[in-house]
């Protein structure tokens, strides 16, 4: 069976929480036999993440979303580097999965 979860996160103080969350998911998965696709959404503070380090999410099974307005108010300019993209509101991109099916995660 083939699975969408969308992981959100808007505070930067919980990144470790999600990396920790993603791997435990994928790892399960994994040993299930199941098909995993895996959208992060950030907004919020979270984005100043990917100021300084993107590497433990430049990952071809991830599919990174960064909002644009998020960036711009943390005086960052859109990314698109790899897995990783900016759309215009990260609201409307979680709209617009949920709205396909995927099954939403919030990491607080």
């Amino acid at each position: 069976m083939k699975y969408q979860v969308l992981f959100r996160i808007e505070k930067k103080e919980l990144i470790d929480k999600l990396f920790t969350k993603i791997m435990n998911l994928q790892e399960y998965f994994q040993d299930s036999g199941h098909i995993l696709d895996i959208e992060v959404v950030f907004s919020g503070d979270v984005v100043t993440h990917f100021k300084a380090e993107r590497g433990r999410f430049y990952r071809t099974d991830l599919d990174i979303v960064l909002c644009h307005n998020a960036l711009q108010k943390e005086g960052m300019s859109d990314i698109f580097d790899r897995n990783i993209r900016t759309v215009r509101a990260g609201i409307a991109e979680i709209v617009e999965k949920k709205a396909q099916g995927y099954i939403e995660i919030t990491i607080e």
